[in-house]
């Protein structure tokens, strides 16, 4: 490949990673055809991209869109995961696919910088995605307030239930006296 050639397709990469804040490093050797559609295609169902690039030209797109370290991740085969709402539902897709595959093999991840190995790349699948954890916040905020106007409502309902056995009461005294 000539040097024109080269520094096109690293750009091409580096405007494709540059929204993305993480990406996976997976190796896929050995994997057939048929397989890699099956993946690529449960892949893009989160809306994640799998991209399979000679590994200079994609520690160069990597390290110009910002996540710097890829040399150490990107040996041997490798393919590129990146994209989704957030790393935890790349991760998520990929290891469910690791599962239906047994080829298709985790390597690591840049996550906000840092390198992870598999292992702790694995470990973020079992962490709550961002929606998830937006969720959670709210749940966390509301439940302060939902178990204040329980409290008040409790005894008002008490006051409310009272009061109204005392006038049902009063009328049903009220004929029989007339």
């Amino acid at each position: 490949m000539s040097k024109r050639v080269k520094s096109l397709i690293t750009a091409e990469l580096q405007t494709k990673f540059k929204g993305a804040d993480a990406v996976v490093v997976v190796d896929y050797i050995g994997i057939d055809a048929k397989q890699t559609g099956i993946i690529r295609a449960g892949l893009r169902t989160k809306k994640v991209k799998m991209t399979v690039v000679r590994n200079a030209l994609a520690a160069k797109a990597l390290e110009g869109a910002g996540l710097k370290g890829a040399r150490d991740l990107l040996k041997g085969t490798n393919a590129v995961c990146y994209g989704g709402e957030s790393i935890v539902d790349v991760v998520k897709e990929i290891v469910e696919q690791a599962k239906k595959v047994d080829k298709l093999k985790i390597k690591g991840s840049i996550v906000e910088g840092k390198i992870l190995n598999d292992k702790d790349t694995t470990a973020l699948s079992k962490l709550p995605n961002k929606k998830e954890l937006q969720g959670m916040i709210v749940g966390q905020i509301l439940g302060p307030g939902r178990k204040l106007a329980g409290q008040i409502k409790g005894p008002g309902g008490k006051l409310a239930g009272q009061v109204k056995a005392v006038i049902e009461k009063a009328e049903k005294a009220a004929p029989a006296a007339a």
